[in-house]
């Protein structure tokens, strides 16, 4: 019997019409680096005295099922979109054949998707319901493959021998890198930048109720949060003067190969820390300012993320 290797492993996903049911049409396939997406249920240890003739314990038993994992994807020009759909819920959508898709910070309620976990060489296939995206990590550095990492939390999971995705679609992979990276503040570009790091996250809470299921009711978004980090070279008072004034700017984190294919993240109201500049040595000198963003009233939200590509608004829709 052949055994299961990640090479041949497959990750289908699909919208939840129905919180925590999983749809009966054909999923979508989509590429991903890692993911460990699954149920845990763990033993619990039953100190009770008095049973048996000795003292070894009883049978343990089990406890409440945690369904959640992280999903690492390629940032790339189509399937990102799916995932920040279960980010930040569906997008605005303009154009005709060059579409542009806005996805807003905040919103009041966040779609679920069921997600598909498929190993055909066993054959196994696990199917995590009520599927919710709590927090997106992204690191910009000047090379290297762009990657996203999704923090998920689930309600259920039951796994089959066949598969429950029917005929997967699949869209056309074209990949970003951090080559095509930029780095803006008040719309001019930002000199001078080593690196930077975005987190994102929707402060998901799993609502525990007493079931005879044992699953979670439901996985319920909180306050939203972006944080992150930006290293420059110490070559102008630029950062350094905002973080003691205290002050705000725009800030916008983008991947582009050209006016028609790009993603770019805003932060429309970002606040610095005030960051050491320290000599380690002989070398360049950097800082490195922690940042945080708040709601801004003239954009209505915290953060938007405009992904520009050739697919109609019905994909995410």
């Amino acid at each position: 019997m052949p055994r299961a290797i990640g090479a041949n492993c497959r990750l289908l996903m699909l919208p939840e019409t129905v919180y925590g049911t999983a749809p009966g049409s054909n999923w979508r396939r989509m590429p991903f680096l890692s993911c460990d997406l699954g149920a845990e249920q763990p033993l619990l240890d039953a100190d009770v005295i008095g049973v048996g003739s000795n003292r070894d314990p009883a049978a343990p038993f089990l406890d409440t099922v945690t369904v959640a994992g992280q999903a690492v994807v390629p940032v790339d020009l189509i399937n990102i979109g799916h995932w920040l759909r279960l980010l930040l819920g569906a997008p605005t959508t303009t154009g005709t054949t060059n579409f542009i898709h806005t996805f807003g910070s905040g919103a009041a309620s966040l779609p679920s998707n069921a997600m598909e976990i498929g190993y055909p060489d066993v054959p196994s296939f696990d199917v995590c319901t009520g599927v919710r995206a709590d927090t997106l990590e992204m690191d910009f550095t000047p090379t290297g493959a762009a990657t996203a990492t999704f923090g998920l939390m689930g309600q259920g999971s039951v796994r089959t021998g066949a598969t429950s995705g029917g005929t997967p679609t699949s869209s056309a992979y074209t990949a970003f890198n951090k080559a095509q990276g930029s780095i803006t503040r008040g719309g001019s570009a930002l000199a001078q930048v080593t690196g930077a790091r975005l987190t994102y996250a929707n402060g998901m809470e799993a609502v525990r109720t007493i079931r005879a299921d044992r699953r979670v009711e439901g996985v319920d978004p909180g306050i939203a949060r972006c944080t992150g980090q930006i290293t420059v070279r110490f070559e102008n008072t630029t950062l350094l003067a905002q973080a003691q004034a205290g002050t705000s700017a725009e800030f916008a984190l983008a991947f582009t190969i050209d006016a028609n294919r790009s993603l770019t993240i805003t932060l429309h109201e970002v606040y610095l820390a005030l960051a050491k500049t320290p000599i380690e040595g002989p070398a360049g000198v950097e800082a490195s300012f922690d940042f945080r963003a708040a709601f801004n009233a003239t954009a209505a939200r915290m953060m938007t993320a405009v992904l520009r590509n050739q697919q109609a608004g019905t994909e995410y829709a």
